[in-house]
């Protein structure tokens, strides 16, 4: 077991399952003798379900989120040179690469079994956007290590701040590292010319791409729409089954209502009827002791 290996299993699965899991691997690592990096596991911090989903991005759509670093670049390049129309088309495909990603970001957590909020997604696209701001900010982007979002605040001249952004203070490198780009500066207008004659025919099939990203996106959306249409349906069906329910028992309990009034009454009639029984009997008894009483009174009368 090594750090790069953990941080992997950490970094990749449900924020939910972090800490359990990073105390069983240093547990682990303090069991193999490994001290150091018992320590180092022990200290890795869980990260938020926004820069969980930014991770997975990294993990399962890399090539999407370079494309969007690199738009980055080309936007401080262009604001340098004051490249207005390069600028305005660069700014709507940075839209759409963002609204394809944050759509394929709740469709991942959705898979592992997260729901991303309206609030959460808006952090998984802030944090996006901030990974433009500047080779920094873009490496702790791809180092699919966040453990927080990260905010823009700027694309000109002031970078995001990463300042412990990542599980580790150096953001971890993939094993096939792609370039950030240059830092910001003023690009003469000839190189510049030159560089868009050079990206003219990759940016064409961005296009491509990125119309498929956005019908994606379309598509996602539509499928949530769905869901939220079944799910309101389902309730609406649970509401009618309930009241349903509840009018059965209202209608049952009138019936045991009447049942018992009609028990009641039988119970009183009974009553009454033992009662007159007694008074009956009591008279009965009476009517016997007065002629026994009649009958020892002739015999007492008649000669021996």
């Amino acid at each position: 077991m090594d750090l790069p290996t953990v941080l992997e299993e950490l970094y990749a699965g449900p924020p939910a399952e972090f800490t359990a899991t990073r105390d069983a691997r240093a547990r682990r690592a303090r069991a193999e003798g490994d001290r150091d990096l018992a320590a180092r596991v022990a200290g890795l911090r869980r990260p938020t379900v926004p820069a969980w989903a930014v991770n997975l991005l990294v993990r399962e759509h890399r090539e999407e989120v370079e494309r969007l670093l690199e738009l980055g670049a080309a936007v401080r390049e262009a604001t340098a040179a004051l490249a207005g129309p390069e600028l305005r088309e660069l700014s709507v495909q940075q839209h759409r690469v963002l609204a394809a990603l944050r759509a394929r970001a709740a469709r991942l957590t959705r898979a592992a079994g997260v729901r991303l909020s309206p609030e959460a997604g808006e952090k998984v696209v802030q944090t996006l956007r901030a990974g433009m701001t500047g080779p920094a900010a873009a490496d702790a982007v791809r180092s699919g290590l966040l453990v927080r979002p990260l905010e823009a605040v700027g694309l000109t001249d002031v970078e995001a701040d990463v300042e412990g952004a990542t599980a580790l203070d150096a953001p971890a490198r993939s094993a096939a590292p792609t370039p950030a780009g240059p830092a910001p500066r003023v690009v003469p207008p000839d190189e510049l010319k030159a560089r868009r004659e050079e990206k003219a025919a990759r940016e064409a099939r961005r296009r491509e791409l990125e119309l498929r990203e956005l019908r994606e996106a379309v598509a996602a959306a539509r499928e949530e729409l769905a869901e939220a249409r079944e799910e309101a349906g389902a309730s609406a069906g649970d509401l009618t089954s309930a009241r349903r329910r509840g009018d059965d028992l209202v209608r049952r309990q009138e019936d045991l209502r009447a049942q018992l009034d009609a028990v009641t009454e039988q119970l009183e009639a009974a009553a009454g009827t033992r009662r007159a029984a007694e008074r009956t009997a009591r008279a009965a008894d009476e009517r016997v002791a007065r002629a026994e009483r009649e009958l020892e009174r002739l015999r007492a009368r008649l000669p021996d």
